[in-house]
């Protein structure tokens, strides 16, 4: 099974003309990546406390900005993530906040192979 690009290469283009420049959108991005472990450990926070509204809070925030930034493999897991806490459904959220780690990691390396970091 192949993996889907970490980003919707449409929605670059989008933003990309909507910007103008690459450096706009380098920032962009570079303070979504910035935000995620603040959102991230606010989710941490969440599940080691089974407080279903600080994981949705959190999953909510990232899910908003990775789908303005067309980062699809982030939205969801996040997507997911929100979900799980909205359902109180927090047991299996854990293994789901690994996924979105990974997703996070996966966008930054991608950025940095394409020239946008």
């Amino acid at each position: 099974m192949t993996q889907s690009p970490p980003l919707d290469s449409a929605r670059v283009d989008e933003l990309s003309k909507l910007f103008g420049n690459k450096e706009i959108l380098l920032e962009i991005y570079d303070e979504f990546l910035q935000e995620c472990p603040i959102r991230i450990q606010a989710i941490r926070e969440g599940l080691a406390q089974r407080q279903a509204n600080l994981v949705d809070s959190g999953a909510h925030a990232i899910k908003g900005s990775s789908a303005n930034l067309g980062a699809q493999g982030i939205l969801k897991m996040a997507s997911h993530l929100e979900g799980l806490a909205r359902a109180n459904e927090l047991n299996d959220a854990g293994q789901f906040l690994d996924l979105l780690e990974l997703e996070i990691e996966r966008l930054r390396a991608h950025l940095k192979d394409v020239g946008l970091s």
